[in-house]
């Protein structure tokens, strides 16, 4: 039932896609040539019935069609975008084999912009409204939860997001979980007759949340949700890390599973690497000016260098020197030891909200984020990236256990998920999962969506 009508809604938004592709390409021949000429001349008819088989296809592969519960407008925008720019350019190479020369590339651009605009702006709204209908308790799923404490952040980003739509019915899970989630839902003993649960209660879902899962429990689990028609959903990072990173390396004749620990998509990360060249250098260039009253109201302010230089780790323990503007008084380095009992960060890592060595000027800074903005170098010289995890200082990777030096095997970056998802509000540990997270899932789509929250941060003005 749930897939006959996930599979209903899909083919609506599809047919949506396509209608608003034609409405565009009508007002695009509209303000290209002061007329519109829906169905009633060959070469428009041609191009018209293009666009349904290209939408059709796009729409569906691209996923623009697929009502997510959980899709930030990012990845939508992002998901528009692809399908915006891969249709016109079909339409171009068809005008061209149609020999359509006439029409010219304008009014294909001109399609393009009114697309994008259109269909993300329809499907912000439409996602709004189901949002809006499930934070007042329309249209929700209940979940059964199993797992151990790697379940905490799933719980408390479904806490934290009722306009997803999911009621969490039961918690089944150890100790360890019932001592940092027990008051969020009915919780349940390990040995819980799952089956018995789903007899009982009303369960769309049932999502188990393990680091090291039973093969013999889930393949039960998941044919008990079979059989019962309820969906089943499974995390591990584990099983993460093989359904995206095995590949089988020959020695010779000889066979060997292999299983690498960061991305090996040569032709994204070569994209990403010259995206972050291209992309720091106009930064560089275009907010010269920005760097410039920067470094003038830091000299203002406080006696002392504009930047701050601090050695950083970066790809597998290279060493190198990170810049930033200073935000802090001059002998800031000395002043840490003094106020190491007001750390407000667990781990090995310093941060405090009020902390005293901060500038007036480097309050604002941080607050906004600009004080990152020097980072643009490092990226420019290679030993950065625009996304990916934060730098750490050498003595913080001293501390770490052996499973946080994963973080280590991508490029660090400006920006990251932890910058985005509030920062101090985090502990240490969750930070580390969220950065081996971004690495085992790791794609140019989820730069893009990184990025973008970025700027929102930069405006709502969330840095501390």
């Amino acid at each position: 039932m749930l897939k006959e009508k996930a599979k209903a809604i899909n083919t609506l938004m599809t047919m949506v896609d396509i209608i608003l592709a034609i409405v565009c390409f009508n007002l695009a021949l509209y303000l290209e040539f002061g007329r519109v000429s829906l169905l009633h001349h060959k070469d428009s008819i041609i191009l018209q019935l293009l666009i349904i088989i290209f939408w059709t296809l796009l729409s569906n592969g691209m996923g623009t069609n697929i009502m997510y519960r959980s899709r930030p407008y990012s990845a939508v925008l992002f998901n528009c975008l692809g399908l915006t720019i891969a249709g016109t350019l079909l339409l171009i190479l068809s005008a061209w084999a149609f020999n359509l020369f006439y029409l010219g590339v304008k009014i294909f651009l001109i399609f393009a912009v009114i697309n994008l605009v259109l269909t993300f702006g329809i499907k912000t709204i439409t996602y709004q409204m189901l949002k809006s209908a499930r934070k007042k308790g329309l249209n929700y799923l209940n979940l059964i939860i199993v797992g151990d404490r790697s379940a905490v952040p799933f719980i408390r980003q479904l806490m934290k997001h009722p306009e997803w739509g999911y009621r969490i019915a039961a918690i089944i899970g150890t100790n360890d979980l019932e001592n940092q989630c027990g008051t969020v839902a009915p919780f349940l003993p390990d040995d819980t007759d799952i089956e018995n649960l789903l007899r009982e209660k009303t369960i769309d879902e049932v999502v188990v949340c393990k680091e090291s899962p039973n093969l013999g429990e889930i393949e039960e689990l998941a044919q008990i949700c079979s059989d019962v028609g309820v969906i089943f959903r499974m995390y591990s990072s584990f099983f993460n890390m093989l359904a995206n990173k095995t590949q089988l390396h020959f020695f010779g004749t000889t066979p060997f599973l292999t299983i690498s620990n960061s991305p090996t998509n040569y032709l994204e990360l070569k994209g990403k690497e010259i995206f972050d060249r291209l992309f720091s250098f106009g930064v560089l260039l275009f907010l010269s000016p920005v760097y410039l009253a920067i470094a003038l109201a830091i000299k203002l302010d406080s006696k002392g260098p504009v930047f701050f230089k601090q050695k950083r780790v970066g790809l597998r323990g290279r060493k190198f020197l990170v810049y930033k503007f200073r935000t802090m008084v001059v002998n800031a380095e000395e002043l840490r030891q003094q106020l190491m009992e007001k750390n407000e960060m667990d781990g090995p890592v310093f941060k405090i909200t009020d902390d005293p060595r901060i500038t007036k000027v480097g309050r604002f800074l941080r607050k906004t984020s600009l004080d990152e903005l020097p980072q643009f170098f490092n990226v420019l010289l290679g030993e950065m990236s625009v996304v990916g995890p934060r730098p750490p200082l050498p003595d913080e990777v001293k501390e770490y256990e052996r499973w946080q030096l994963r973080r280590l095997s991508m490029k660090p970056g400006i920006t990251c998920i932890w910058q985005v998802s509030g920062r101090n509000n985090i502990p240490f540990e969750e930070w580390m999962k969220m950065d081996l997270q971004y690495i085992d899932n790791w794609s140019l789509k989820l730069d893009f969506i990184i990025f973008l929250k970025t700027i929102r941060t930069m405006i709502k003005g969330d840095g501390k």
